[in-house]
């Protein structure tokens, strides 16, 4: 917001001092606004911030010779490529490697309309920043499986597809050995928390026993990540009834809730014994 002084504008919205002649004084805890823009470099707005959604090109406005600017970068996660006026003379000659850091500041001084100044100082290394993959394994032949044993009370055990990108498995506490909810890998299904909102369909595809669906998230529908997803068989006859029994599920997940575009396709299985 402007300052005015007996309605003439002395501070404008930019935090810049104008229309003041013959003044003397200090002041303290001045600084100018920070302004976000998109691809336009306005040295009248001396203080700037961007974050990169595409490979931008930039333009320059407001300039006047003796005028300077400084613009915080963010190339983002995915390291989007920035391109400058050929009038932007690098230090020492060089124009800096932008994917080499995702943060940059960027201190600009205007000349003349064929000579802008510019430093860029590098923060937050870019190869500090992995890229963001989504990943499942087995396969119809060979799933991923883990193994319990029922107790005195219901067999239930599972899945677990965490909204912070892990994968867990679940063992009820009264099977056998049973641990209740643990980390089976960290590296699937995403190796990094998620930048964005999956979502994931799980279907029965065989074994001898289906998901309870008392004790799951919705089956056989696209269903967000940005929860956590249960998938759990429970059996409740008595342990002495049974043998071996098994359950495998198909394990999808799309970047878009309709599915389709799908990301990888991933095999699960439960396995468990009784006493028969």
């Amino acid at each position: 917001m402007a300052i005015k002084i007996s309605g003439i504008e002395v501070i404008d919205d930019q935090r810049k001092l104008v229309n003041i002649t013959d003044a003397e004084g200090k002041s303290a805890n001045f600084f100018p606004a920070a302004a976000t823009i998109t691809n336009n470099i306005n040295f009248t707005t001396p203080f700037m911030t961007t974050t990169l959604s595409a490979a931008t090109t930039f333009t320059v406005s407001g300039e006047a010779a003796g005028t300077s600017a400084i613009l915080c970068l963010d190339t983002s996660s995915t390291g989007y490529a920035p391109t400058f006026p050929s009038s932007f003379n690098w230090e020492d000659g060089t124009e800096p490697t932008w994917s080499g850091y995702r943060k940059w500041q960027i201190h600009m001084i205007y000349h003349s309309s064929n000579r802008i100044d510019a430093v860029a100082i590098g923060f937050d290394a870019q190869s500090t920043q992995p890229t963001e993959t989504v990943g499942l394994s087995g396969t119809t032949s060979s799933p991923v499986t883990f193994f319990d044993m029922a107790g005195t009370d219901d067999l239930v055990m599972g899945w677990r597809f965490g909204s912070d990108g892990n994968i867990y498995k679940y063992e009820n506490i009264y099977n056998i050995g049973g641990q209740g909810l643990y980390l089976h890998t960290s590296s699937q299904w995403n190796n990094i928390t998620p930048s964005q909102t999956y979502y994931i369909r799980v279907t029965n595809f065989g074994g001898t026993k289906n998901l309870s669906t008392g004790d799951s998230d919705t089956i056989n529908s696209w269903i967000a990540l940005s929860s956590n997803r249960d998938f759990r068989v429970r059996d409740s006859r008595d342990v002495t009834t049974y043998a071996d029994e098994n359950m495998v599920m198909k394990v999808e997940i799309a970047s878009d809730s309709s599915g389709s575009n799908i990301l990888d396709t991933g095999y699960y299985e439960c396995e468990y014994a009784g006493t028969a």
